[in-house]
């Protein structure tokens, strides 16, 4: 039986399970793909599989205890996985890769078969939407090229995966029924961050061109400033490069490449200043009287209030936001 909970605007399913078959219907419906799994195990293995989503951000925790063996269809967008426990093998089209704990990989090549054989496996995985990735690539589209690792089954450099565990704690936390404090904008932008990492780390079609090239329908300053104008406007829900390039008629490299040059951003970067000062603008009017956290402002913009968010404050405001909410010198 599936647990299904929705709360909070996150939806979370979990099953748990010592029959194959559950499990492998459980994954046809996660993944959209027809799997034939080989389930190996004595009586009372059981293995689990847990998702959570909430808008664009979606992950998925699966633990195999046993030896699992499983061929699987096409995949229509990108699975980025973090190995927690065990081994695997992934093998496809005549290339093959072998993973333990601690590696962080892409376990397939979107549009394309594979299969595996795990031995006490568990994982943490994102599922990347191919539209996400293009957005956060700065493609436009006339790019048609169907995305595809420049370098298959080899697993993300060190400091790589470092960065990919961090960032995918930070999404898999957000995604938790009992974090109260979580918004669509933080939703938003913790897919945009992973697609964003999960395309530093892994070389593909999407990141082989020069997204500061000049690019037909090069815009000048007047474009920009519109682009601006309608950051500074719809800075209250999510926004993705695509949709700030179409509000100006523009392609999003072009518009990527013009932000670098005339404001030494990205539209990405600008939406966070804004957000950042509207965070502070209503610490500054806010009576802490009333009971009004920082905690409650900064999740308003999209912001966890955490370690990465007071540095940042800090060095925009040179004060703490406790500071500016109680008024205090610096």
């Amino acid at each position: 039986m599936v647990d299904d909970e929705h709360r909070g605007g996150v939806s979370r399913k979990v099953l748990s399970t010592s029959d194959a078959e559950k499990g492998e219907q459980f994954l046809i419906s996660l993944y959209g793909m027809r799997i034939r799994m080989g389930l190996p195990a004595g009586p009372g293995t059981v293995f689990r599989h847990e998702r959570r989503t909430a808008d664009r951000l979606c992950m998925d925790f699966h633990a195999l205890p046993m030896r699992v063996t499983f061929a699987a269809e096409p995949l229509d967008h990108l699975l980025v996985a973090e190995a927690t426990v065990g081994r695997v093998r992934i093998d496809h089209a005549g290339d093959s890769g072998r993973f333990a704990a601690g590696d962080v990989l892409v376990p397939v090549a979107p549009g394309l078969p594979y299969s595996t054989d795990s031995d006490g496996y568990s994982n943490r995985v994102a599922v990347l939407d191919l539209a996400l990735l293009r957005d956060v690539a700065g493609l436009d589209h006339e790019h048609r090229v169907p995305l595809r690792l420049l370098r298959p089954y080899r697993p993300a450099a060190p400091a790589h995966a470092l960065l990919w565990r961090g960032t995918a704690g930070y999404a898999w936390r957000l995604l938790d029924p009992e974090e109260r404090m979580a918004t669509a904008l933080m939703w938003d932008a913790a897919a945009r961050l992973l697609a964003a990492v999960a395309l530093t780390a892994f070389p593909t079609t999407y990141t082989s061109h020069d997204p500061l090239r000049r690019a037909p329908g090069h815009v000048g300053e007047a474009t920009v400033s519109r682009a601006v104008d309608f950051i500074d406007a719809h800075a209250d829900r999510p926004l993705g490069l695509s949709e700030v390039a179409a509000a100006v008629r523009t392609g999003p490299r072009a518009l990527l490449g013009a932000f670098r040059r005339r404001l030494g951003t990205t539209p990405a970067g600008y939406v966070h200043r804004v957000r950042l000062a509207r965070v502070h603008a209503e610490l500054r009017a806010a009576d802490p009287a009333t009971g009004v956290t920082v905690a409650e402002i900064a999740a308003r913009w999209g912001f966890r209030c955490d370690t990465r968010f007071t540095i940042a404050y800090r060095k925009a405001y040179g004060r703490l936001p406790r500071q500016t909410l109680h008024q205090e010198v610096p």
